[in-house]
C-alpha cells in the first residue's frame, strides 16, 4: 500500500459530508480538503487521473465513494435490504470509516476497522464512527500492515468484508493478501472491494489480482460497477465470494 508523508496541515481532523444517490448521508471525519465532493453517483465521479502533485489522496478518496455508492446501490436500488442484517463486517484497505458506518446503520451487528496507520484510526476513523452515534463495544480497531492484520483477526473470520483501493500495493503482496481473504472470509461470505484497473506508483493490477484468484480457484470475482471508458485509468467494484467449485 503506498503511504503519503502529510504536513500538519494536511492531517487536520475536519467535519464532512457524503450525500448518496438515495439522499442517505454519512458523516465522517477527514484531513482538510482531502474531500470535497458531496455527492457520489455513476454520472458524477471524478475523472480518474494519474497520480501527481498530491492529488493521491483525494485520489484514494474516490475508492470509498464508488464503494459507498455500490453498497447504497445494492440496498437502495437491488432492494437487498438484509444485505447487513445481523452480519459482521471487516474494513480493510485505505479504511476511513465510511463503509462501516453505513453497513451498521443498514443492521450489521458488529465492525472491525483495520487501517494503515495509527495516526488515520485516531484522528479519522474513530471519530467517523463517534460522530455516527456508533457503539464503542460494537467496534473494533488494529493497524498496521498485512502482517498486523493477520495477527489482529485471530481467526475471526467475517460475513462482509469491505475494502476500498485493496489493489493499492505491490504485486509482490496479492498471494498474501488472498490468503488473508481466505482466513477473514466467513463461509457465505462476501468481499467488496474498489480499485483502479492499476497504479501508476505500484505495480499491482487488477488483472493480475483477477489472474491470481483464477489460479488459486478459491475465490469467484464479479464486477459490480466501473467508471467511464474515458477516463483515464478506470475504476471497478469487484465482489469476491468463495468458488462453489
Amino acid at each position: 500500500m503506498v503511504v503519503i508523508t502529510p504536513t500538519l496541515a494536511d492531517v487536520a481532523p475536519s467535519n464532512c459530508e457524503l450525500k448518496l444517490d438515495s439522499g442517505r448521508c454519512i458523516q465522517y471525519v477527514a484531513a482538510c480538503d482531502a474531500n470535497p465532493r458531496k455527492r457520489v453517483s455513476d454520472e458524477e465521479l471524478p475523472i480518474s487521473r494519474k497520480n501527481s502533485n498530491g492529488n493521491e489522496q483525494r485520489e484514494d478518496w474516490e475508492g470509498v465513494n464508488s464503494l459507498c455508492h455500490s453498497l447504497d446501490n445494492i440496498v437502495e436500488v437491488e432492494m437487498e435490504t438484509d444485505f447487513f442484517e445481523g452480519k459482521t463486517v471487516l474494513e480493510i484497505g485505505f479504511s476511513t470509516g465510511l463503509p462501516s458506518v453505513y453497513a451498521f446503520e443498514n443492521g450489521a451487528s458488529e465492525i472491525s476497522i483495520h487501517t494503515l496507520s495509527k495516526t488515520s484510526l485516531q484522528l479519522y476513523c474513530k471519530p467517523t464512527l463517534q460522530r455516527n452515534n456508533i457503539p464503542a463495544n460494537k467496534c473494533k480497531y488494529s493497524f498496521g500492515n498485512l502482517d498486523d492484520l493477520r495477527k489482529a483477526l485471530g481467526g475471526k473470520r467475517f460475513d462482509v468484508i469491505l475494502a476500498p483501493d485493496l489493489l493499492n500495493r505491490s504485486e509482490s503482496e496479492f498471494e498474501a493478501l488472498h490468503d488473508i481473504l481466505i482466513e477473514a472470509m466467513a463461509d457465505g461470505g462476501i468481499c467488496l472491494f474498489s480499485c483502479f484497473t492499476y497504479y501508476p506508483k505500484v505495480d499491482g493490477t487488477l488483472a493480475a489480482f483477477l489472474a491470481l484468484l483464477k489460479s488459486r480457484r478459491e475465490f469467484d470475482a464479479l464486477e459490480r460497477w466501473t467508471s467511464p471508458k474515458t477516463d483515464i485509468i478506470q475504476r471497478k467494484v469487484y465482489q469476491v465470494t468463495r468458488s462453489l467449485f
